[in-house]
């Protein structure tokens, strides 16, 4: 019996089927089909503007962001305005907002975390004439972590668009996908105003600026500098080194091939103190820290007070390392004016 009844259940699925199927439609409106099809599939024009200055950004400038963009969208026919934003922050945590309330009701003194990047993006769509549905616009604006120079190649290795390793390489940048070029202009010109009235990062300690400047100049003069005063120092003191080595002062072969090999080996050590005082020199400047700028959390403001001291630290090596040499140097040409008045060396 059960086996009789299975056919006749198919059939009226498919009878049940048959009745739901969609009534075939002979005609329908082209121009709609168009319409629709052209917002799916098109491919908006972008233009995207780089800041490579790095600027003081706090909560408040955020919303003075956002402000001046709802203040100028007042001016279209916006249909929609949709604002996500996106915070990546240090030890792996991301905070992703869906809209500006989840973003305001965030409480960012509690957080201890630094931020690296901050996101923002409007999605918006206008009725522009000509266009039979509202239109996508799309303005993305993004600040901090730049790609670090170490990154840099393996970037360029799983890239082939330009546009993509200028703006990672960057401070922030701002980029807008849109279809009417006169409103693209005017949100790229609301966000670079905007950037253009930040505060900009001061360094206030102008012996910083200095190393930093000509770290290079530096570094070539301390490799030309030890050498040179080792041998000056070999010559002051060649009347002692003669003595010492039981050399002769008559010109013969042998003398000459041992001030030669004496000379070389003065050389070859100014050389080799040169390279690692003048590495030393750079491995110092290049921990310097610049701050991020970026003033949202607990955690950057602590992050910022800590940077400063950690300068101050760095700068106060350098300044005791130069200090040491210079007062070593001194010493030692001294110490031969010293011997040559009292043991009466000329």
């Amino acid at each position: 019996m059960k086996f009789e009844s299975l056919p006749e259940t198919q059939t009226n699925l498919v009878e049940k089927n048959s009745q739901n199927l969609p009534e075939k439609r002979t005609t329908f409106d082209i121009d709609a089909f168009k319409s629709i099809y052209y917002w799916a599939n098109a491919k908006p024009d972008t233009q995207l503007k780089l800041f490579r200055e790095r600027k003081i950004i706090s909560l408040s400038d955020i919303h003075e962001l956002n402000t001046r963009i709802g203040n100028k969208l007042k001016n279209h026919n916006i249909e929609t305005f949709l604002v996500t934003l996106n915070f990546v922050l240090t030890e792996g945590n991301i905070r992703e907002y869906a809209s500006w309330d989840e973003f305001s009701r965030e409480n960012w003194q509690f957080i201890n975390q630094r931020t690296q990047t901050i996101s923002i993006t409007w999605d918006l769509t206008f009725s522009i004439p000509n266009y039979h549905l509202p239109q996508r616009h799309t303005l993305k604006v993004r600040i901090g972590s730049a790609i670090p120079p170490k990154d840099l190649f393996h970037f360029m290795l799983n890239t082939d668009e330009t546009s993509d390793l200028l703006s990672m390489r960057a401070e922030g940048m701002v980029k807008v996908d849109f279809i009417n070029q006169v409103l693209g202009n005017e949100l790229i010109n609301i966000v670079n105003e905007w950037n253009e009235g930040l505060k900009t990062i001061e360094r206030k300690n102008n012996f910083q600026s200095f190393l930093e400047k000509y770290e290079g100049y530096i570094s070539k003069s301390i490799l030309y500098f030890c050498p040179l005063l080792i041998l000056f120092l070999g010559f002051i003191y060649q009347n002692l080194i003669i003595k010492e080595l039981d050399l002769s002062k008559d010109l013969n072969l042998i003398t000459l091939e041992r001030t030669l090999l004496i000379g070389a080996t003065i050389t070859s050590i100014g050389l080799v103190l040169s390279r690692f005082f003048a590495n030393q020199f750079s491995r110092k400047i290049g921990k310097f820290k610049i701050p991020s700028g970026i003033l949202i959390t607990k955690g950057d403001e602590a992050y910022n007070d800590e940077l400063k001291i950690e300068n101050k630290n760095i700068i106060k090596d350098i300044s005791g390392k130069v200090l040491i040499s210079l007062t070593v140097a001194i010493i030692i040409i001294g110490l031969k004016y010293l011997y040559a008045y009292f043991f009466g060396t000329k």
